[in-house]
């Protein structure tokens, strides 16, 4: 069994959450896995960053981990307005964000541009301290990879990466080749990091969480709060979902055993599927390659069984 990756069980390394929070629900479920993980385990979650331009996306994060018990007050944000901020990107984070963050309705949620965010939470973390999980697109850490020495740190954003950063976990890209809606709605920045990245890289593609559902049994409702009425919102009622980002939260933490194994080291090709635009990937075997995909070891059912005892725990 490959054994590269450390799980954070084992290392209690600390951990920065990066996620698209609003153009999915499951990004809600991550974070209160996260939460409750940390708990278990004893790592720390030193800050959580929103790739989006969704201001409410920020509400709904201060909510969720206050509800949770574990309130995250090291916060940052794309700071380039228009990015994933439509109207389909605000089916629940509106109405989360006003009714459950106090901060937010009130105006007083601090929020940091992601690239300061970054430098100043890295430069403050121990050596090969830090395992960063992302669960969206890639551009804040594209802009962190290509960030210069400020007053944070001397080190150019690659050498601050290789100093503290110990691994990636992501949810990215498809099998064995295709478009993937967390690398194509910023193909360029995805691109950036997977080929310049300094650190390994463990992906969660779509395939792994996509049969994988979660939530809640919209026969049974549940008492008024941020993750019931996150899913209940997002999915028109249903309060199911795919559990992409779950996925690549519960590798993280547990790393190879029960659930996960990883498939031989590879690297990404970029190319163009039929768009007019090289936004998709295949994965090239490559035995230098530092992006290795995570293989599930049981079926979809028990994975879900698992990872719905966090959302139905609070």
């Amino acid at each position: 069994m490959n054994s590269v990756f450390q799980p954070l069980a084992l290392t209690k390394k600390a951990v920065i959450l990066d996620t698209d929070m609003g153009p999915d629900c499951d990004d809600v479920g991550a974070l209160v896995t996260l939460i409750d993980y940390a708990k278990q385990y004893g790592f720390d979650i030193l800050g959580v960053c929103n790739c989006t331009s969704n201001r409410s996306g920020m509400g709904t994060i201060d909510a969720v981990a206050r509800y949770c018990g574990y309130p995250v007050e090291n916060l940052g944000q794309w700071n380039q307005p228009g990015f994933m901020d439509d109207e389909s990107c605000h089916k629940y984070t509106d109405e989360i964000a006003q009714r459950f963050s106090e901060k937010y309705a009130s105006g007083t949620l601090a929020v940091a541009p992601s690239v300061e965010f970054y430098r100043r939470t890295l430069a403050n973390a121990p050596d090969d301290g830090v395992v960063i999980i992302v669960i969206g697109m890639l551009n804040t850490l594209s802009a962190l990879l290509d960030s210069e020495p400020d007053e944070f740190s001397p080190l150019s954003g690659k050498e601050l990466i290789k100093a503290k950063v110990n691994a990636l976990v992501s949810m990215a890209a498809i099998l064995p080749e295709g478009r993937e809606c967390n690398v194509l709605n910023d193909y360029k920045a995805a691109e950036n990091v997977f080929t310049n990245w300094p650190t390994a890289m463990y992906l969660s593609d779509f395939h792994i969480g996509w049969q994988i559902i979660t939530g809640y049994d919209p026969e049974q409702p549940q008492p008024a709060n941020p993750l019931y009425e996150s899913y209940r919102l997002y999915t028109a009622g249903r309060c199911i979902n795919s559990s992409y980002d779950l996925t690549a939260v519960q590798f993280a933490v547990l790393g190879e055993g029960e659930f996960y194994s990883l498939l031989e080291p590879c690297r990404l090709e970029f190319y163009d599927a039929g768009t007019g635009t090289p936004d998709a990937t295949r994965a090239i075997p490559d035995p230098d390659g530092r992006i290795y995909f995570m293989k599930k070891m049981v079926d979809d059912a028990t994975i879900a069984a698992d990872l719905n005892k966090f959302l139905h725990k609070y």
